[in-house]
């Protein structure tokens, strides 16, 4: 079948399936103009480029002090004084806060500086030297005599055997004696950075002074730490961190940890502080998965330095990590 198509000054003759067939696949119909020859219908133009947008790594972490140290009450005391509270600047060596020790912590300290092993072990080796030095003067009686046929042999061997057995023992007490001396000396150490320098061999003395192991800023207090407060040896009365630069500490997937390395820089956003971003920098990748079993999902520690000169961040505030990654 034909079918005719009317032009302006003919008319074209157009099988009807090839028609059809233009339409259903939106082919350009093909026409004759007045002259015969073949021409197509024009291509639509180019519409706006279609962007990809920059693709993106974000997991949620926790913000912490950079570093951070506990300051312990050691002993039984009765709390005198407390100097700091949270927040608070603190050098070095700062005193926090002074105690009074109870009756019972002074005794066991006593105890500590005068320990009743070492004057044990002073008396037996003060015996055994005795001994060892009567050994000895039998030993060359003897052998005087062995040398002019009036002692037997056996007794110059006995007195030999009892000579060695008691350089022996001399030899572990004075090693015996040389330990406990070195570790009380250590624990001496020990009392007087609990309790201050004024802390001499033999003295106790009755108060102490808690103080700032770094400097940064007080983060956290015991609530019982009070003036007047009665504490049992209680660890960490005190939190000293360093709050600037901060750090930001997350478990990254397996998929996005290999996509980050160190130096790399990451916008922190925090749901505490709405408009606020702040800048990290990759400071440590873990090569290790924190979830080892076959049928867990592997995750991997990311940690990131976040400089924090106004203290706006504080120690655990949770935190969103953003990496823009290149295309």
């Amino acid at each position: 079948m034909w079918i005719r198509i009317p032009g302006k000054n003919s008319t074209l003759l157009v099988p009807a399936a090839i028609l059809a067939l233009a339409v259903l696949t939106g082919v350009p119909a093909l026409a004759k103009d007045q002259v015969g020859q073949e021409t197509q219908a024009p291509a639509p133009a180019p519409g706006p480029a279609i962007t990809t947008p920059e693709p993106e790594i974000s997991f949620n972490g926790k913000v912490f002090c950079s570093l951070k140290r506990l300051v312990d009450l050691p002993f039984r005391a009765v709390i005198t004084s407390v100097l700091v509270s949270s927040g608070e600047s603190v050098a070095p060596g700062q005193a926090l806060a002074r105690f009074r020790l109870a009756p019972e912590a002074v005794l066991q300290i006593q105890q500590r500086l005068s320990p009743a092993q070492i004057s044990d072990t002073e008396v037996k080796l003060a015996e055994t030297q005795r001994n060892l030095d009567a050994a000895a003067a039998k030993q060359q009686e003897l052998a005087k005599l062995a040398d002019k046929k009036l002692a037997s042999p056996q007794s110059l061997e006995q007195a030999n055997h009892d000579l060695e057995q008691l350089t022996r023992e001399r030899s572990e007490l004075q090693s015996s004696l040389r330990q406990l001396r070195l570790s009380a000396h250590d624990d001496l150490a020990v009392l007087k950075s609990q309790l201050g320098d004024g802390m001499k061999s033999g003295e106790v003395p009755r108060e102490g002074v808690l103080r700032a192991p770094i400097g940064g800023y007080v983060i956290w207090v015991q609530p019982e730490l009070r003036e007047g407060a009665l504490l049992e040896p209680t660890p960490g009365v005190f939190q000293v961190g360093v709050m600037n630069p901060m750090m930001v500490r997350a478990q990254a997937f397996e998929i996005e940890a290999l996509q980050i390395k160190i130096g790399e820089t990451a916008e922190i956003a925090l749901e505490s502080l709405p408009g606020r971003k702040f800048q990290g920098q990759v400071s440590r990748v873990s090569w290790s998965s924190l979830t080892p079993g076959l049928e867990q999902p592997a995750y991997y520690e990311v940690e990131l330095k976040v400089a924090n000169p106004d203290l706006e961040l504080k120690d655990g505030l949770k935190a969103q990590i953003i990496f823009h990654k290149a295309q």
